[in-house]
C-alpha cells in the first residue's frame, strides 16, 4: 500500500514572530503551494532525493545558481530529522513501532526561503505518513503535541532557530489563533499553548505577493533577535513582540464582530512594529510599498520574500497585480485550505 500525504504552505497573518517570545499569532494555510509525500513498505529504509537534493550539475554556473535558489541543505536532512524525533518520541512514550522499513518520496513546489513555511510542510507530510504507516492516531500522539515533535526536528536535530507557529498551523490547518504565552502553557501542563480554529469567512479578501529571488534563511533572521534578547538584554525587542501579540487580540475582536475592514490597518501596524526592530532589506520593503502605493495594507508572511495583504474588490486586485508584475513579483489570491476531517 502506498501512503500519500499533503501539507500546504502557510502565511503568518498577525503577530508573528512573537511566537518565539511567548506571544500570540494568527496564521493560515493556503492551497496555492504544497508538499507531497509517498511512503511505502520496503526491505530497507530509503529516502529518495528530489530536485532540491542535486549533487551533479551541468556547470559551475549551474551549481551556483542552484545553491542561490535552494541553499545548501535540501529536503533529505529535514526528513531524516523528523524520522529521528518521531522514533525517539515513540520510544519515550512506550509506543512500539514494529520491525518494518519504508521508502519515502517527496516533492514540494513551495517557494524556498520566502517565508511560506516550506520546511515545516515537508516535515508535517512525512510525520503524518509515518503515523499512518505505523497505525498511530491522536490517541497515541495527541494533536497539540504533534507540532512540538515537528518543531524539535528543526530545533533539536538541525539547530535551526524557529518558533512553534508554523508547526501548529501545518498540523491544524485552516485558520488558527495561537496563544503561546506562559499562562497558556501553564494551563496545559507546560506542554503546549492554546490553539483555536477560526472560520475563514471572517477574513476579508487576501493576496500574497512574493519573489523567490529574495530567499533567505528564517533561522538566521531569528538568531539575531534571540541574541539581542538573551545576550544584549534588548528590552525593545520584547516590547515590540508584546505589542504584536496585542494586535492578535485586537484582530480577533474585530473579526468576530464582523469588522473585516479592520484587519488591513492591523496588518500595516504589525509591519511597522517589525520594521522598528528588524533591518529589512530594500527589496522586502518594496513588496510592502507597492501595496501601500495602491491603497492596500500588507505585512511580511514570515522572515522575508513574501507579503500578505488585503484588497477591496476585483478592480483593486487588478491594480495590485499590475504593479507587482511590473516590479518582478508574483501575486495570487489567498484561498484558505483545511484538512479533511
Amino acid at each position: 500500500m502506498i501512503i500519500q500525504e499533503t501539507a500546504y504552505a502557510r502565511a503568518g497573518l498577525v503577530g508573528n514572530p512573537s511566537d518565539i517570545f511567548n506571544g500570540k499569532t494568527i496564521s493560515l494555510l493556503f492551497d496555492r503551494f504544497k508538499a507531497q509525500v509517498k511512503l511505502y513498505e520496503t526491505p530497507r529504509l530509503t529516502i529518495v532525493p528530489n530536485d532540491r537534493d542535486l549533487t551533479s550539475f551541468d556547470s559551475i554556473e549551474n551549481l551556483v545558481s542552484y545553491r542561490k535558489t535552494f541553499g545548501y541543505y535540501g529536503g533529505i536532512r529535514l526528513i531524516e530529522a523528523i524520522i529521528v524525533r518521531f522514533k525517539e518520541y515513540c520510544d519515550q512514550s512506550g509506543i512500539k513501532l514494529g520491525q518494518k522499513n519504508f521508502t519515502i518520496e517527496y516533492t514540494s513546489d513551495i517557494p524556498f526561503g520566502v517565508g511560506l513555511g516550506g520546511s515545516s510542510s515537508i516535515i508535517k507530510a512525512i510525520f503524518s505518513a509515518m503515523m499512518r504507516f505505523y497505525g498511530l492516531t491522536e490517541k497515541e500522539i495527541p494533536k497539540p503535541i504533534q507540532p512540538n515533535i515537528i518543531l524539535e526536528a528543526e530545533t533539536k536535530e538541525l539547530g535551526i532557530n524557529a518558533g512553534p507557529q508554523d508547526r501548529v498551523i501545518v498540523v491544524y490547518g485552516g485558520l488558527v489563533s495561537m496563544d503561546f504565552t506562559k499562562e497558556a502553557y501553564k494551563q496545559n501542563d507546560g506542554l503546549h499553548g492554546n490553539y483555536e480554529k477560526l472560520i475563514p469567512k471572517l477574513l476579508p479578501p487576501l493576496f500574497i505577493a512574493f519573489n523567490e529571488d529574495l530567499s533567505q534563511s528564517s533561522g538566521a533572521v531569528h538568531n539575531i533577535m534571540r541574541y539581542r534578547v538573551s545576550v544584549e538584554h534588548d528590552q525593545k525587542v520584547l516590547e515590540v513582540m508584546s505589542r504584536k501579540a496585542e494586535l492578535v487580540d485586537e484582530a480577533l475582536s474585530e473579526l468576530t464582530k464582523g469588522n473585516k475592514d479592520a484587519l488591513g490597518p492591523i496588518l500595516s501596524r504589525d509591519f511597522d512594529l517589525r520594521k522598528s526592530i528588524y533591518n529589512i532589506v530594500p527589496a522586502n520593503l518594496k513588496i510592502i510599498e507597492i501595496a501601500e502605493a495602491e491603497g492596500a495594507h500588507a505585512k511580511q508572511t514570515g522572515s522575508g520574500g513574501a507579503a500578505i495583504g488585503t484588497y477591496e474588490n476585483e478592480d483593486h486586485y487588478s491594480r495590485l497585480q499590475k504593479s507587482y508584475f511590473k516590479n518582478g513579483f508574483s501575486i495570487f489570491k489567498v484561498d484558505v485550505v483545511d484538512y479533511p476531517e
